[in-house]
């Protein structure tokens, strides 16, 4: 039996709109552009807040073909989500609880096809509680 470590919250890993925790979602306001080396954009990373949950999350808007992984931080701990292509292109990380007072930040990746050019990625500024 594997058991989490004693700092874990239940919500950790968790999906936003599963749990619920999404219904009192709150834009923070923080966003990057997905950019590729040349500086190209392929999409945008925000960071999301649940009222209600006091959890954090990355959602990202890129093509269809798109595929990557998104990935909230605070200072203490990380928890990443892969996404695979479809769902319009809008997909979300798993939730990282982040109390008041606690900093997060949300980075993610896209690959839309072959090449240096279709590969980008961002990180949002932290955005503290």
């Amino acid at each position: 039996m594997t058991t989490a470590p004693a700092s874990a919250h239940p919500y950790d890993g968790k999906d936003p709109y599963t749990t619920g925790c999404a219904s009192t979602k709150v834009n923070t306001g923080k966003k990057a552009s997905l950019k590729n080396e040349v500086g190209d954009s392929l999409g945008t990373i925000w960071l999301f807040y649940s009222r209600r949950c006091g959890t954090n999350w990355g959602e990202v808007s890129v093509a269809k073909s798109g595929s990557g992984a998104i990935t909230v931080f605070t200072s203490k701990t990380s928890r990443s989500f892969s996404y695979r292509p479809g769902n319009g292109g809008h997909h979300w990380g798993n939730m990282l609880y982040a109390p008041s007072g606690v900093c997060a930040k949300a980075t993610g990746s896209v690959t839309t096809g072959i090449g240096r050019a279709n590969k980008g990625s961002g990180t949002t500024p932290k955005a503290c509680g």
